[in-house]
């Protein structure tokens, strides 16, 4: 009998693509759009880093450089990925427990098909990157919500997480640094989060897509805390920035990576050669810690001109200041917005600036809005930001 996958229902448009389209048919109009919407970065990978894999392209007289790989990525590259754990994080990771993935989106799929069951419970913070929760739908899992505050600085209370926590609980997603809000976990609630989930035995899906987009205090690798207990997924299109090119890794304890592994090459078969080369090239290349606070330099600089432009045309919008990422999260209800998603296509409509409604990542905050300081040059952040002030001068809703 003919028909579709019900389970499949549980998938929708990424809201970052839709608002892609409309951002798209605007331009194809001849809008100019100030963009501060996306979450892909501004910066390419460095030159020199470039410039060694184009010789190697020109050079290579084999398949090296176009055939399959092994599934699970080829060593260099896992053996460089762990290298760079431990440089930065003093984090530990048997180059055999690291899976690299066509992408963090593809290990997220991978991650949680390997562990859920139907009807398995899984928290999610509130707010939280969107991605996770009609992933969990797919496979069944239940999602509870761990709201968070913005006047506390969005901290996670334990003993409120703890009380959460059931038989049935399968697993705690965490994004560190946070997409949306640009928070960063500290090490006593990572410590204390650890702590609970050997107590407790579930796992915790450490999301550390921002882990080198640190600009204040550090990243918290809390797989070294309960190494048996988490699942990190990584992605290098942050840093060193190739979106396009569609790679990430996973680390954890080696007989979930084994499912992960098997997960991934059902989907895809194995992760692009050219993009394992130039990681790999860039990881133990010289330029590499270089590269990475260079871009941390930058992306503070422009995060501090978001917040004082906010600051000047947005002085009733509530945030916590970024710590890490790439956003800023703007509640606007102050404003009398409610419907942010309403908002923010009434903002690009009339007055060309992309952003994404809060109610993508949160139930609890729908009159806000994320907007990401890395995509455009100092002087149209600062425009977009005063032209949502005054968009919210005009904005009625109802």
């Amino acid at each position: 009998m003919r028909g579709l996958s019900t389970a499949t229902q549980a998938f929708r448009e990424s809201p970052t693509r839709k608002i892609d389209a409309l951002r798209e048919r605007l331009r194809r109009e001849g809008r100019d759009i100030i963009v501060l919407s996306t979450g892909q970065p501004s910066i390419p990978p460095p030159p020199e880093v470039r410039a060694l894999l184009a010789k190697e392209l020109v050079e290579s007289r084999g398949m090296e450089l176009f055939g399959y790989t092994p599934s699970q990525g080829i060593a260099e590259l896992r053996e460089a990925v762990s290298e760079d754990l431990k440089r930065l994080g003093g984090v530990d990771v048997d180059p055999d427990n690291i899976v690299i993935v066509n992408g963090g989106q593809e290990g997220m799929f991978a991650t949680i098909m390997s562990i859920i069951n139907p009807g398995d419970e899984v928290i999610l913070l509130d707010p939280t990157y969107f991605g996770y929760k009609p992933i969990l739908e797919y496979f069944g899992a239940v999602v509870k919500r761990l709201r968070l505050s913005i006047d506390d600085g969005f901290k996670i209370d334990i003993d409120k997480l703890s009380e959460l926590v059931t038989h049935r609980t399968k697993a705690l997603v965490l994004v560190d640094p946070d997409n949306p809000t640009g928070n960063v976990i500290d090490r006593d609630t990572a410590r204390a989060i650890a702590d609970l989930a050997r107590e407790r035995d579930f796992w915790v899906i450490s999301d550390e897509a921002y882990r080198t987009l640190v600009y204040e205090g550090e990243h918290t690798y809390i797989y070294k805390y309960a190494p048996e207990h988490v699942i990190s997924i990584n992605t290098f299109s942050k840093d060193p920035g190739m979106p396009g090119w569609r790679l990430g890794f996973v680390y954890g304890p080696r007989d979930v990576m084994g499912r992960i592994k098997l997960a991934a090459e059902e989907m895809t078969y194995c992760p692009p050669i050219i993009a394992q080369r130039l990681v790999t090239m860039y990881l133990r290349s010289e330029v590499r810690i270089k590269h990475m606070n260079y871009i941390i330099n930058e992306y503070r600089s422009r995060r501090d001109v978001a917040m004082e432009a906010v600051s000047k045309y947005l002085p009733r919008a509530k945030f916590v200041r970024p710590r890490g990422s790439m956003f800023m999260f703007l509640d606007l209800s102050s404003y009398g917005v409610k419907d942010a998603e309403r908002f923010s296509q009434y903002l690009l409509e009339n007055y060309s600036v992309a952003v994404i409604p809060g109610s993508y990542f949160s139930e609890v905050y729908t009159g806000a809005i994320r907007i990401s300081f890395v995509a455009e040059s100092r002087d149209r952040l600062v425009e977009g930001i005063r032209r949502i002030g005054e968009a919210l001068n005009n904005y009625k809703e109802g």
